[in-house]
């Protein structure tokens, strides 16, 4: 079976060779040679920047809809890096789509939010948000390009909370202003936002209380649940909001060396979910000391490392590049790596948190459960955007990106502006 592309207006060559073809009686071969089909139109969309297969499905409805089943049979796997950066004039959003290695601007919406953004980490895509003493305002995809969904602030005032989509509800976790705190109050409070309004749970565990910011916390959201892990410390636990309940606290540190950590959803599939651990340290002293990035998987139940999974590091040369030693620096004068991920089920983005014109580093998590647990690395380099505004206050966030997103955030064909670095 395959699928047609027809152009209605205005014809164009092919269409009207169609014509002549059946103004002939030619017969059905020479007619369905002019056709894209099946395996043919997949090859083709499977070559085609994200950006510009969203400008092709405009063409015509049946263009739509055939870049959409071709999409649908051979989707890309991987989700894109979404920087909004809030500079002293403006708000500029750039998406990078790793299966082009290109980094696209999206127009600013209408709605843009202010400037105390934050982000909302979900199994679905990341999105950012405007919280308020009035509201929360959650954009509706995740170039922010869409209506933004509006819900109630959540009871505690929070100054740095974690927030989470889990499902069709929200979670936020700690973060909250001891000053405003009122008698009873727990500067660790969880609430979960469900059927309009927010209801208070446990809060977070006795382990991760000094550490209960979003500053402090590497942050992973899947279907069931949202994990979370102390940056510094390696101690980590699971909250499941359906529930309501959170699950094992444990200290995730096979590598007593590392000083950083941090954690992103694992591999898809059958069973227990699975989280993907991330550790830097600096290994060796003097000229030689140089940041080593290792991974491990861990089983999301109880938080132990998989049994019989590989564990690797990011090639040397990308935490080199992510890295830089520092000739003038002296020695004792070093500080300590600290990395940020975002990622996916499917892959996702590992950077230096203290240094993001530095670029990231791409890992595409393996399918099945054999091997380690990522399957490449790939260099990705620092937005335009981010190095045009040095000073400007960046968040990134990890998500898929289609084409109704596309259509809507990208400037018109002929001013567009698609941003490639091999460096």
């Amino acid at each position: 079976m395959g699928v047609g592309i027809q152009a209605h207006e205005p014809k164009h060559q092919g269409q009207e060779e169609r014509e002549a073809a059946e103004g002939d009686g030619a017969d059905t071969a020479a007619l369905a040679a002019l056709y894209l089909y099946g395996d043919v139109l997949e090859s083709v969309v499977d070559r085609v920047p994200a950006a510009d297969l969203a400008a092709t499905a405009g063409v015509s409805r049946e263009w739509l809809r055939a870049v959409r089943s071709a999409l649908r049979r051979r989707p890309r796997r991987l989700p894109w890096l979404v920087v909004h950066l809030h500079g002293r004039r403006r708000r500029t959003t750039a998406a990078y789509d790793p299966h082009s290695g290109a980094w696209l601007t999206v127009q600013a919406p209408r709605h843009a939010t202010p400037s105390h953004v934050r982000l909302v980490r979900g199994a679905r895509g990341d999105r950012v948000c405007a919280l308020s003493l009035s509201g929360l305002d959650v954009a509706g995809d995740p170039l922010g390009t869409s209506a933004c969904v509006a819900m109630k602030a959540p009871s505690v005032w929070r100054v740095d909370p974690v927030f989470a989509a889990v499902g069709d509800r929200v979670v936020a976790l700690g973060g909250a202003c001891q000053l405003a705190l009122a008698e009873g109050e727990d500067a660790a409070a969880v609430e979960v936002h469900e059927s309009g309004s927010w209801i208070a749970c446990d809060p977070m565990p006795a382990a991760l209380r000094e550490s209960a910011a979003a500053t402090w916390l590497s942050v992973a959201a899947t279907d069931q649940r949202v994990y979370l892990a102390d940056r510094a410390t390696g101690w980590a636990s699971w909250f499941d909001p359906s529930k309501r309940r959170w699950g094992p606290t444990r200290r995730l540190a096979p590598d007593a060396s590392v000083s950083t950590w941090g954690v992103a959803p694992g591999r898809a599939g059958a069973g227990a979910e699975r989280l993907v651990l991330f550790g830097a340290k600096r290994q060796g002293e003097g000229p030689a000391s140089r940041v080593v990035i290792q991974t491990w998987e861990v089983d999301g139940d109880g938080l132990d490392l998989s049994p019989g999974v590989v564990h690797d590091a990011m090639p040397r040369e990308m935490s080199e590049r992510l890295f830089p030693r520092d000739e003038d620096e002296e020695d004792d004068e070093e500080m300590s790596p600290s990395i940020g991920v975002r990622g996916s089920a499917t892959g996702g983005y590992v950077y230096n948190a203290a240094e993001l014109a530095n670029g990231a580093v791409l890992y595409e998590l393996r399918e099945g459960k054999d091997g380690s647990a990522v399957e490449r690395w790939e260099w990705v380099p620092c937005a335009p955007a981010v190095r045009a505004e040095p000073l400007g206050r960046a968040i990134l966030a990890c998500s898929p990106v289609g084409l109704d997103e596309l259509s809507r955030g990208l400037p018109p064909l002929s001013s567009r502006r698609a941003y490639t670095d091999a460096s």
